[in-house]
């Protein structure tokens, strides 16, 4: 997929939002669109499309084999509402006038519901967060690629906008969530609850640094285990997914590990 260059902003410059972030997120919409699968248009939504997006996400989930796999029981604050307009920003694929995809990206300030103070960063920093906040994709259009495209879009402009740390939550068993996000780089570094008595990944990217998996600390663990695994977390955390046997007897694991010493 061709993107354009990132134009980061100086880190400690006042973070954008609004507006000014809308138009930073509306020109790489163009990569966005011009790699899209024939039939699909995609371009910014904003709080007309209240409704809309409302009524998509009730519908997508509706239709997961696994209602752990998203619950909106776990989300803070007004998710429509913060995404399409000033706290963040969305994108949302169409084919002919349908809402067939979107993909959120929270721009959330330091007095907001802030996942960084889950990752423990300094509150000087709180302000370069972005929440990798959820995407979707209606069922008939699934296994084209949408997902990962709406992951690099708004990889690009989280970079863009100078939001050095980009988090967000994933339910554990959705691993084929998780496992694209880790694809991309944003990998699940610990376990957190959630809205009172869930358990979820805490992923995180930090654009500053370039990690690297030291092979000799790898470990496979179950993902149905990962929910009860804290102890993973405290020795490094997961790199990907992994899956062994085929067909019926295909299992999926979390590979897992520590981030190899520079020296």
């Amino acid at each position: 997929m061709s993107v354009l260059p990132p134009v980061p902003l100086p880190f400690g410059a006042i973070p954008l939002r609004g507006d000014a972030a809308r138009a930073v997120a509306a020109v790489r919409l163009r990569a966005l669109a011009a790699n899209l699968p024939d039939g699909l248009t995609v371009r910014m939504m904003d709080l007309d499309d209240s409704n809309l997006l409302a009524d998509f996400r009730v519908r997508v989930v509706a239709t997961l084999e696994d209602p752990d796999h998203y619950r909106m029981a776990g989300e803070v604050g007004n998710f429509v509402a913060d995404h399409l307009g000033d706290r963040g920003l969305t994108a949302g694929i169409f084919r002919k006038g349908a809402l067939v995809a979107y993909g959120a990206l929270g721009l959330p300030s330091a007095a907001d519901p802030n996942r960084g103070r889950d990752l423990d960063l300094p509150e000087a920093e709180l302000p370069w967060v972005a929440h990798m906040s959820s995407a979707m994709v209606d069922p008939s259009e699934r296994g084209r690629g949408l997902h990962h495209r709406l992951i690099d879009w708004r990889i690009e402009v989280a970079e863009a906008l100078g939001r050095r740390h980009l988090v967000t939550t994933v339910s554990t068993r959705n691993h084929r969530s998780w496992g694209h996000l880790a694809r991309h780089g944003i990998y699940p570094k610990r376990l957190v609850r959630v809205g009172g008595d869930l358990v979820r990944l805490l992923v995180h990217r930090d654009f500053t640094v370039d990690p690297v998996f030291d092979t000799a600390s790898a470990e496979l663990v179950a993902v149905e285990e990962l929910a009860s695994r804290w102890d993973v977390f405290d020795r490094g955390h997961v790199w990907g997914r992994v899956a062994v046997g085929e067909g019926a007897s295909q299992r999926w694991y979390a590979l897992c590990g520590r981030e190899r010493d520079p020296r």
